[in-house]
């Protein structure tokens, strides 16, 4: 058995060099180095990435079944030995479809968030549906915090009424496939086909490995690995791969309308993270418009006028339309111009995480939601144990976790966020904080308040894009932090099935 260590999933965040410092230099950062080495300054632990360690060490390795190595080199096939993974590990059909379930939503997340789902013109209606709130409501700005929530309003209505609608197309193309399969196969679908949202059952198909010549593994010796080739799996589901235009192919004929279920999908998980948006700002309209405390010191000593506390409505469209037609970096650049009150295109530190929270709330919501549906709608089967209460119950506390740790405990946010702030070479003062005193409009006395530099969006990208890359993959991350949920359980009970073995 091997025990190599395992590099974990979140890497802690290492501080670029500075600008005066070349290749070799040995400037101060943070991270485990000499000084540091028992846990110092930053000293990244997870139990959960520890137990994964701990299983992947214990499973077995095997000889691929079929090696393609020309005959010359067949002496050296042994050297093709590889270890089991954890998917491959698990013999149970339910937990197969677990983690099925994870890599499909993962598959429809990361679809939006790199703006992959809205190729071959499928952004026409997403186009459509964030012009509509805005022909309606007139007024250029938002004045009073009645007119903000009558705005709010007005977008929630459109987005609900639009769920209504692609809930129902996709339950009629939900329809159509499964009948057609049933017809194909010899079967008969569940009465509860094509009602509700039995739709979302089909985010399992989308992560369905469809292999060729697949032959029965087996622990071989060396003398038994000559002749053999080298099995080649294509791990590209059906659907996935025809949206892609992907160049591998597949054994498996796979009808249009699946691919139209995984677009609907798309836009169905787009509307929920419009409609959770629109949810958490509705109530926030002073949390939008109030300026930073800096901000307001730096007013005070150029003696220059409070801005009116008004919203250009034209920002809170394009949030809108972000979100139903944009991938993670242009939704998260508006959400800044946003809060960016005077318009200069830098935010303090303050308004910096303000922008993080609002932007990645709404997501975080929506992933929630539409996981807890897919879970409800699994099918079931009470012989293989899947889509009972027991199943979804056990689901839920598994997903329940992971919405609750993933993003401040795993990947640590707030103390990625100060590093992305600290190490961003921020243009405004010279990137170093100006101690000055200004006077107290109360008391009348001067005060002494340092005033931190500004950060603009470039030097946040710039740095986040390698230090707090999850903000880009949001859905992606919760998807694998559940799915290494699910590794942990299925190992844990196959380190206890093997006990009782010994015992017995």
């Amino acid at each position: 058995m091997s025990n190599a260590p395992l590099t974990p999933q979140v890497k802690p965040p290492v501080k670029p060099p500075l600008p005066h410092q070349g290749l070799g230099s040995k400037g101060p950062s943070f991270g485990v180095d000499h000084n540091t080495e028992g846990g110092g300054v930053w000293q990244n632990t997870s139990s959960k990435q520890e137990k994964i360690v701990e299983l992947k060490s214990e499973l077995p390795h095997i000889y691929a079944p079929k090696s393609a190595l020309p005959k010359d080199l067949d002496s050296l096939a042994a050297a093709f030995k590889r270890q089991l993974t954890l998917d491959e590990a698990t013999d149970v059909v339910s937990e197969k479809l677990d983690l099925n379930l994870s890599d499909g939503c993962g598959l429809v997340f990361s679809s939006v968030d790199s703006r992959l789902d809205l190729m071959e013109g499928f952004s026409s209606r997403a186009v459509e549906i964030s012009s509509q709130a805005s022909e309606k409501f007139k007024k250029d700005t938002l004045q009073t915090e009645r007119e903000f929530t009558a705005y709010v309003d007005a977008n929630a209505s459109i987005i609900e009424d639009e769920i209504i609608k692609v809930e129902a197309r996709l339950a009629g193309l939900d329809k159509i496939v499964s009948l057609k399969r049933a017809s194909e196969m010899g079967t008969l679908e569940s009465a509860e086909i094509g009602r509700g949202k039995a739709f979302l059952r089909w985010v399992t198909e989308f992560a369905r490995v469809e292999e060729k010549g697949k032959e029965e593994e087996k622990d071989l010796s060396d003398k038994e690995v000559e002749g053999l080739e080298l099995q080649i799996e294509d791990f590209v589901p059906p659907a996935y791969e025809e949206f892609m235009d992907a160049k591998k192919s597949t054994n498996v004929s796979v009808p249009k309308a699946t691919s139209d279920i995984f677009h609907g999908l798309c836009l169905y998980y787009r509307l929920l993270t419009a409609r959770n948006a629109l949810e958490e700002i509705k109530g926030k309209w002073e949390y939008i418009v109030t300026e930073a405390d800096m901000d307001v010191d730096r007013r005070a000593l150029e003696n220059v006028a409070a801005p009116t506390k008004v919203i250009d409505k034209n920002q809170l469209d394009a949030v809108i339309k972000s979100i139903l037609v944009e991938g993670s970096h242009e939704r998260l650049k508006v959400w800044w111009e946003l809060l960016d009150r005077d318009g200069d295109g830098m935010l303090e530190e303050e308004e910096m995480n303000k922008v993080v929270e609002l932007y990645q709330s709404p997501i975080k919501s929506a992933i929630n939601e539409f996981t807890v549906a897919a879970i409800s709608n699994l099918p079931e089967d009470k012989v293989k144990k899947i889509g009972t209460k027991a199943h979804k119950k056990y689901l839920n506390k598994l997903l329940k976790r992971t919405m609750s740790r993933c993003y401040e405990i795993e990947q640590e946010a707030p103390h990625r966020l100060r590093c992305v702030y600290a190490w961003a070479d921020k243009a405004h003062q010279d990137n170093k904080f100006s101690a000055v005193h200004v006077s107290d409009d109360i008391s009348g006395r001067k005060r002494y308040v340092e005033l931190l530099p500004k950060i603009s969006y470039e030097e946040f990208i710039d740095v986040q894009k390698s230090q707090f890359e999850f903000l880009d993959k949001i859905g992606e991350g919760y998807m694998k932090s559940l799915r290494e949920e699910m590794w942990v359980k299925q190992g844990l009970r196959r380190q206890n099935k093997e006990l009782v073995w010994q015992c017995a």
